[in-house]
């Protein structure tokens, strides 16, 4: 058994000599012509079957490769959408910012009277029916608003408040059926009322027949209601009826304010 062994130890240890001399040779060779020439020599023997596999392997590297690019393209993707939603968000919040800034502006610089208190508020409502066109804004009572108040905004009348609770209230705007404001055509100053009719126009009535009046006259409230200031604009006549067996004459007028677009008004507290 001894001798085996030491037979086996002595093989171990030729290998591990011929491996460091064969290690010593290429270290000793690689920068030399004949190193050079074998490793020419050599790619030009496989150079077929590398253009082979490459062919072959090329598509399944390719694959893979845009496998990992669409990866990647997805996240950036989410990345550049999220952005997006912030950015558009951001934008958003700015333009609204924006916008009530230059409501209550124009508001603010609104040729009140001095004897007059004014309430700016925001709307937050709107109804349009055949039967009824209202607004709901977020001042009431606790605000000192009450039924009968006036609300204008930068163009002319709004409406009147009709309901008034702590936070909120209801305005009927002129173009209510039931609307009816005391009024004055500004060059004549002939007293009628502007009501609003179930086809969502508004007419000045109570002109009597005989009157002049004429088309692109301004109409603006008068002096005798009770919580309403004078000399309010409320429009200009759009189309006058022609004169007739009627006691009145029909007299449609087109408001300064489009209701349609409302965002921002003041009350007229009084």
């Amino acid at each position: 058994m001894a001798p085996e062994r030491k037979n086996l130890k002595n093989i171990i240890i030729l290998i591990l000599l011929i491996v460091i001399c064969i290690t010593v040779i290429t270290v000793s060779f690689r920068q030399s012509d004949i190193f050079t020439n074998f490793r020419l020599l050599t790619l030009d023997y496989f150079k077929p079957v590398q253009e082979k596999t490459f062919q072959a392997f090329a598509p399944v590297a390719k694959f893979f490769i845009n496998l990992r690019d669409y990866v990647n393209l997805k996240e950036k993707l989410e990345a550049l959408e999220l952005e997006n939603a912030l950015m558009m968000k951001d934008y958003s919040e700015n333009i609204n910012l924006k916008i009530e800034n230059d409501a209550l502006r124009k508001l603010a610089g609104m040729d009140i009277r001095s004897d007059y208190q004014a309430e700016a508020a925001k709307v937050i409502g709107y109804y349009n029916t055949r039967w009824q066109s209202e607004i709901i804004i977020n001042k009431g009572k606790s605000s000192g608003v009450v039924e009968g108040m006036a609300v204008v905004n930068e163009k002319g009348l709004v409406g009147i408040v009709i309901l008034a609770s702590s936070s909120t209230s209801n305005v009927r705007l002129l173009t209510d059926p039931q609307s009816s404001v005391g009024a004055r055509i500004l060059s004549s100053r002939k007293l009628g009322l502007v009501e609003g009719g179930s086809d969502k126009n508004i007419y000045l009535n109570y002109i009597a027949s005989g009157e002049l009046v004429f088309k692109g006259d301004i109409l603006i409230t008068s002096e005798y209601g009770k919580f309403v200031p004078a000399e309010i604009l409320i429009g200009r006549i759009k189309r006058v009826g022609p004169t007739g067996q009627t006691l009145y004459r029909q007299i449609e007028v087109e408001p300064f304010v489009d209701f349609r677009t409302l965002e921002y008004v003041l009350i007229i507290k009084g």
